[in-house]
């Protein structure tokens, strides 16, 4: 979702319309047309950051009102308020006109001083790392405690879709002659027709493991959106990372009875499971670690009934974040073809796309759970903080679901979180200084990274 934003304001901001090197800067035409690019391209921008940003915080505005009537006034969060909201709006649609408005100003700036064919070949570049620091309009409301908002899950997705666009160049011109046997080999994973399910994979093992292990790491909405689509509660997730992080017999113990407390009623058939297990002996203890992942989740019930439950369950709350997804651009992209004779095929199209990614986001949630559970009792033989990293990238599978041109999408998206998630264990973990983390906007840098190499090769 983050990066339909990205793209929808590149798309429709003509920011990417090259100058036409045929008529001088100093023609009346040439500067009435420079006007107009520049005008067309603030305004659009601004009306998609509106359109888009907008529809997001109303979404979520009324979800967290509903939220509270459903708990009662005075318990939850009544999620963001008004001004927030607007505030936040503001400051997204802020930011992508002054991106706009700077990189079309710097390309025509340029294009004057030097000459529109000779600076044709890096002048995009330029302009894209000009305008890059039009992101810290962007910060919106400052978060709890002082300091501002960093993006760098919007920064990390433009980066990585620039790093796309340019292994897609560079596979057109790999049989070239001309190109070195090394960028053919660094190229040759690109190539591959299922380079985004492993893309996919690999951007998994990092958010689940991440999700499941260390939970700080995956901040923000995208934390929340991981949670609720988890379909389990808080207490089940902590007393997974409990079990699993636990090294000595003796911690063991304390994670499952802890968990037993937490999660089940006392005297119950599932409470009283998990207090044997701790109560065993250690020879005991260890042969009955495989099956904890079961008798957190779903005791009572076999691996195979929870995976169907669970992807009902999942499905329902899939489709009402697709449906408006995929039928809110339809009525506005093809609100006229709607009308007309193929108006019907348009609207199944929507409906079986909403499907779809519904089913995708489903499964993948409930392989997360599966295959963990599965490994450990075929394979590890245990549950440990390794067997499940080792078990989660399994449910990128589920992308496989959807059509190949959302795979390449998702799989950027989710890279972009994963690279985020990594950074934040790479703090936490003192391998990189925390004072380079608050002090730095390096959020900044990378968005102006890759809207120069991206706007560089759009133009080239």
């Amino acid at each position: 979702a983050g990066g339909d934003v990205w793209e929808r304001a590149l798309d429709e901001s003509d920011v990417s319309r090259d100058v036409d090197p045929d008529k001088s800067f100093f023609d009346t035409d040439d500067v009435t047309r420079a006007v107009d690019r520049l005008t067309t391209a603030m305004v659009r921008a601004g009306g998609v950051g509106c359109v888009l940003k907008g529809g997001l915080n109303l979404f979520s505005w009324l979800a967290g009102r509903r939220k509270s009537r459903r708990r009662g006034s005075t318990s939850g969060k009544p999620g963001p308020s008004v001004r927030d909201a607007l505030h936040d709006t503001a400051a997204f649609a802020s930011f992508l006109v002054a991106f706009a408005g700077t990189y079309v100003s710097v390309d025509e700036c340029l294009a004057l001083r030097y000459g529109k064919q000779q600076s044709k070949q890096w002048r995009a570049a330029v302009a894209g790392l000009v305008a890059g620091p039009a992101l810290l309009l962007a910060d919106g409301p400052h978060v709890e405690g002082g300091g501002a908002k960093r993006h760098y899950g919007l920064a990390t997705y433009l980066w990585l879709r620039s790093a796309v666009l340019i292994a897609r160049c560079g596979l057109k011109r790999r049989d070239s002659r001309d190109v070195h046997p090394l960028a053919k080999a660094a190229l040759a994973p690109f190539a591959h027709e299922h380079a985004d399910v492993a893309l996919m994979m690999a951007s998994t093992w990092v958010i689940l493991s991440c999700f499941v292990l260390k939970p700080d790491a995956l901040q923000g909405a995208y934390g929340s959106f991981l949670n609720k689509h988890g379909g389990k509660t808080k207490a089940h997730y902590a007393a997974l990372r409990s079990i699993a992080l636990a090294s000595t017999a003796a911690q063991t113990r304390d994670a499952i009875r802890s968990a037993a407390i937490a999660l089940f009623p006392d005297g119950s058939t599932a409470h009283e499971a998990l207090m044997n297990v701790a109560n065993a002996d250690d020879g005991s203890l260890l042969a009955a670690k495989p099956t904890l992942w079961g008798l957190v989740l779903y005791p009572g019930s076999d691996a195979l009934a929870h995976f169907f439950r669970f992807y009902r369950e999942a499905l329902g709350r899939a489709l009402p974040i697709y449906v408006p997804l995929y039928a809110i651009p339809a009525l506005i992209v093809h609100r006229h073809r709607l009308l007309g004779p193929r108006g019907g095929v348009l609207a199944m199209r929507a409906a079986a796309g909403a499907g779809r990614s519904s089913a995708f986001l489903a499964a993948y949630c409930a392989c997360a759970w599966l295959a963990p559970d599965a490994l450990q009792r075929l394979v590890f033989g245990t549950l440990s903080g390794w067997t499940v990293s080792a078990s989660v990238p399994l449910a990128g599978l589920a992308v496989l679901i959807e059509k190949p041109s959302r795979r390449q999408e998702l799989g950027i998206y989710c890279a972009s979180r994963a690279l985020e998630a990594a950074a934040v264990c790479l703090v936490s973990w003192g391998w990189v200084p925390r004072s380079l983390a608050t002090r730095m906007r390096a959020d900044v840098a990378l968005f102006a990274a890759g809207g120069a190499a991206g706007m560089h090769r759009y133009n080239n």
